[in-house]
């Protein structure tokens, strides 16, 4: 009779685990949603969205038709006092032009004062509330701007969505201004006379022209590290020993070679990189590429040694982390669907940040701007208007008697409720996000372990034709709890650990204390630490979850053991397998960047480019992205299938009663065998 404990637990042998933190997430979601709902009822995210003045007029539409900018009196509040929110503490303008140079308004005292010029010319550079004419007023240009009447400065700005920002900004996306450049400046002139590269918005700009003369070849090699992918997975499963062998010694050439251009380099002087790329000689001028050389050169040097070393002493676990990666390749191959599990995960969590933000923007315009009349030095709740120069802007959004004066008692309630708690709230979103992206990810790693478990003791013949909706099913019908008990461990660490930074990062704007700030840093790095151990704590407890329907606790506990027996075992090849994979993902990105390069050569768009190691960058990042999310799976299918192993060794023992599930090919390598029952 074989041994039950250690098969796939079926859909109707399993119970709910942990319901008690299934009914907090519940009860958490049912809170969130709540918050979220009258955030959104009561918020204004079009306000953040259209341009518009602190008023809530529409710059652009009705009385303000000739205005359709909107200016900021003081935009470096956006970036210094936002705090949590999305909302810029300032006031805001309908103008029907932004500012074309800068100003100051303590230097436009200084020269009313001292005569130099009239008061009718310095006062004319101010921009100031509607109305208001500074011109025939008395007061000093100090007052004027300290009433909040003026705006305290002025830069050279530009319109972008509507609103005035600084220039520096809107070069980087002025199509017109790029599409000049290229036709006004050849690229020889540019290569020769500092690349007619003046600032980092000539930068940006010249990148982005770049990309938008071989947008085609880029969305092609998009395509073609997906089908490099692939086709390297399909070639390991029809030759695992020998591809991941010509993986291991392609990924020993690319670092000699490597190592061997930084020292030729630095030997002969000779610098063909210097030469042939704008980008290394904007860079020298920062960093001197002979010392790029020798760092890089170090750092090769000593993986290329590092990796010749692993592979002469770990020979034996070479071939075990091999037999695993075959497995989990034909884990992965016998449930294609597994590939696009990952993917799909990604794009569920790229909702959850639109949303997230989306509430965000809800809870940071919650109210209505809030307006002071200013009499002896006093501030007075009032109305404003257009017409009105003395009711002046003092809080973006919020709430009092004037405001809230006709609202009923419900809707007057849940704003005094959100105004007075939006700090808490805003805190309590991003705990949120933490959590709801632990979570969601949990469940793509506990789904996967479901399915490659089921593969393992199934002996590689899967019974069930949809193993992954299967997967699903068990998962949502018994182990939501258990998956929420492990990322809210994960999110409470996590969210500690931003708490701490944030008030660390305030506490060093006030006063820097070098020791306070040291305890800080390392109490930190532990935290940082015990989450990177909880996590991976948690992938091997999901595992056994999935496989045996064990709860959270139990199979912590059952995957600690099997660690702390196997520490040697479980270090060595789990992470040797990672280094295999991660060489397979550097083969894959530097033959599809190799092949972008000669496609740019091919078509003669290398020679049109001007940054032209940028899109080589690009293509490489993208395609590391791609095969990484691939490999995650990959990833996932060797770690399960390697707790199985584990749990097969430690509960069987190959005997009639307890034979091992792995195939023969394992048993092999670990000496051991199953007794066969006579005839």
């Amino acid at each position: 009779m074989t041994s039950q404990s250690t098969h796939f637990v079926s859909y109707k042998q399993r119970h709910c685990t942990d319901i008690f933190c299934l009914i907090l997430f519940i009860i958490f979601i049912i809170i969130y949603g709540f918050i979220s709902l009258l955030a959104i009822t009561q918020g204004n995210p079009r306000s953040l969205i259209q341009p518009s003045d602190s008023l809530g007029n529409i710059c652009g539409q009705n009385e303000f038709d000739s205005k359709p900018y909107q200016l900021y009196f003081d935009i470096s509040k956006c970036l210094t006092d936002g705090g949590l929110g999305f909302v810029c503490p300032t006031t805001k303008l309908c103008v029907n032009s932004c500012p074309k140079q800068y100003s100051h308004y303590q230097s436009l005292q200084t020269i009313e004062k001292a005569g130099y010029l009239s008061k009718n010319y310095t006062r004319q550079q101010l921009i100031c509330m509607y109305g208001f004419n500074p011109i025939n007023d008395n007061r000093t240009i100090i007052e004027l701007v300290n009433n909040g009447l003026c705006a305290p400065y002025t830069i050279e700005s530009e319109p972008f969505l509507g609103r005035c920002l600084p220039s520096i900004f809107i070069n980087l996306f002025d199509y017109e201004q790029h599409q000049t450049l290229q036709t006004n400046i050849s690229i020889e002139q540019i290569n020769t006379n500092m690349f007619g590269i003046n600032s980092i918005s000539d930068v940006g700009r010249v990148i982005l022209a770049d990309l938008d003369r071989i947008k085609e070849s880029l969305a092609l090699f998009i395509l073609v590290a997906c089908i490099l992918t692939l086709l390297y997975m399909f070639a390991v499963k029809q030759f695992t020993r020998i591809i991941v062998i010509l993986t291991i010694i392609l990924f020993l050439v690319i670092l000699f070679l490597c190592s061997l251009f930084c020292w030729y380099t630095i030997y002969t002087g000779r610098d063909l990189v210097y030469e042939y790329s704008t980008v290394a000689r904007i860079v020298n001028d920062f960093i001197k590429l002979r010392t790029i050389y020798k760092v890089f050169g170090c750092i090769t040097t000593f993986l290329f040694f590092l990796s010749l070393f692993i592979i002469c002493t770990l020979f034996d676990r070479i071939r075990l982390s091999i037999i695993l990666i075959d497995q989990g390749t034909r884990a992965v191959f016998s449930v294609l669907s597994t590939i696009i599990w990952s993917p799909l995960i990604i794009i569920i969590y790229f909702l959850l940040i639109l949303c997230i933000i989306y509430i965000e923007m809800c809870l940071s315009t919650v109210g209505k701007p809030i307006f002071r009349l200013i009499d002896n030095n006093q501030t007075i709740p009032c109305l404003p208007n257009i017409n009105s120069t003395e009711c002046v802007f003092q809080q973006e959004y919020g709430y009092d008697s004037l405001v809230l004066n006709g609202t009923d008692p419900i809707t007057r309630n849940i704003i005094e409720y959100l105004v007075d708690n939006k700090t808490y709230l805003k805190w309590f979103n991003i705990f949120a996000f933490i959590w709801l992206s632990t979570f969601l990810f949990a469940f793509e790693e506990i789904v996967l372990a479901g399915v490659f478990s089921n593969y393992y003791w199934s002996k590689e013949h899967l019974t069930i034709s949809c193993p992954l909706i299967y997967s699903i099913c068990i998962i949502i019908r018994y182990h939501l709890g258990s998956i929420a008990f492990g990322s809210l461990l994960i999110s409470t660490l996590r969210f500690i650990r931003i708490i701490l930074d944030y008030i660390s990062q305030k506490c060093s704007n006030i006063h820097r204390n070098i020791i306070i700030e040291f305890i800080s840093k390392c109490f930190s790095c532990f935290l940082w630490l015990f989450e990177k151990f909880l996590k991976f704590l948690n992938k091997n407890s999901y595992i056994l979850i999935a496989s045996h329907g064990y709860s959270f606790c139990k199979a912590t506990r059952k995957a600690f053991f099997y660690i702390i027996n196997n520490c040697l075992r479980f270090a060595i090849l789990i992470h040797l397998t990672e280094c295999i994979l991660f060489c397979g993902i550097i083969i894959i990105c530097t033959c599809n960047t190799y092949l972008f390069y000669q496609y740019l050569q091919w078509t003669d768009e290398y020679d049109q480019l001007i940054l032209r190691w940028i899109p080589i960058v690009i293509i490489l990042l993208i395609t590391y992205l791609i095969t990484s999310l691939f490999f995650s799976v990959y990833d996932m299918a060797i770690k399960t299938l390697f707790i199985c192993f584990l749990q097969d060794l430690d509960e069987n023992d190959g005997s009639i009663q307890r034979p091992y599930v792995m195939n023969n090919e394992l048993l092999c390598l670990v000496h051991k065998t199953n007794i066969v029952e006579k005839k």
